[in-house]
């Protein structure tokens, strides 16, 4: 039963409480580019699910081994890329060989793969030692937060088309910046932590 908690609190965490998208900026870019397309977005969720929880649980395993434990920094960033690129290798030899896929899809799983959530997610592991199973739920839960992201910047865009109050100036892409901006400081302040600068 401790697994399963582990499991569900390390995903209600990243996807809630330390959404990396709005806290830290990841894959950012990407999820208001999807919110005006949201018809893709359950296939670039489950895309971005399957590459953070795959990549996320292969380097927590990793870790374990003392080489790879004792390396800085730049070491396990370089770690971190190749097992993300040979996990893209794999998965993009499987879409085009076994499920002969058409060049959207495979532009999907490039957006997907390389996309800075996917890459952040086992640096963050890596520096709260996540456990296995705790890496899985933080895969997990980074792919749901993309999901939430998504979700939360369309209605704000639908609002905002809607909206006759806002200035000639701000309507648009101001405007999107402005609202996710704003639940950016929303779910930071929901985390805990304050701002740097």
């Amino acid at each position: 039963m401790s697994i399963i908690t582990d499991l569900i609190t390390a995903a209600l965490y990243a996807m809630l409480f330390q959404n990396f998208i709005f806290t830290g900026g990841y894959g950012a870019s990407e999820a208001v580019r999807m919110s005006a397309k949201p018809k893709q977005l359950y296939p670039m969720t489950i895309l971005i699910t399957v590459f953070s929880t795959v990549v996320s649980l292969i380097c927590t395993l990793l870790e374990r081994i003392n080489y790879v434990h004792s390396l800085g920094t730049v070491g396990h960033s370089l770690i971190f890329i190749a097992v993300l690129s040979v996990f893209y290798l794999f998965v993009l030899f499987f879409v085009v060989s076994v499920l002969h896929a058409k060049k959207r899809t495979v532009r999907r799983v490039g957006i997907a793969a390389f996309n800075t959530l996917v890459l952040a997610v086992p640096f963050i592991n890596y520096r709260a030692a996540f456990s296995p199973v705790e890496a899985i739920g933080s895969g997990l839960g980074s792919g749901l937060a993309f999901a939430l992201a998504v979700s939360l910047i369309n209605l704000g865009l639908r609002r905002l088309d809607k909206c006759p109050d806002i200035p000639e100036a701000f309507k648009g892409t101001p405007a999107i910046f402005i609202y996710v901006a704003v639940l950016s400081l929303a779910f930071t302040g929901i985390s805990g932590r304050g701002l740097t600068l």
